[in-house]
């Protein structure tokens, strides 16, 4: 395989974070919780192979959804003070939208598959 840039690249399965909103709102749609839970759990989406979302890039995800109306937060119980994040009505309709736009994707990339030049490429490998 030829060398490919050094940052991290889609086409060898690095984190695919354009879908770090579909991944929050999934996280959040099943119980509500702080932003720091929220990171522990990204690793555990296929998306993400294991690896963490980058933090600062999470909180600003969770400010604009908050802010679009996606998610309502509330202060946390007893010692914990941190802002607990729960979907919206709009919060579940958009994730119901994503879950439809996902399933496009897969459908789209299923027939992307099939239109490669399987033939040249396995020519072309060492």
């Amino acid at each position: 395989m030829p060398n490919l840039p050094q940052k991290k690249c889609a086409c060898c399965g690095a984190n695919l974070d354009r879908f770090i909103q579909p991944i929050i709102l999934s996280i959040l749609a099943k119980e509500p919780c702080n932003g720091y839970n929220v990171l522990k759990k990204i690793p555990e989406y296929a998306t993400f192979n294991g690896s963490g979302a980058d933090p600062t890039g999470v909180y600003r995800y969770l400010k604009i959804m908050y802010n679009k109306g996606l998610l309502k937060k509330s202060i946390g119980d007893g010692n914990d003070s941190s802002s607990i994040y729960s979907l919206t009505d709009e919060g579940f309709a958009c994730l119901h939208n994503w879950m439809d736009t996902l399933k496009e994707y897969e459908q789209k990339i299923d027939r992307l598959l099939h239109e490669l030049p399987i033939d040249r490429i396995n020519q072309k490998q060492p």
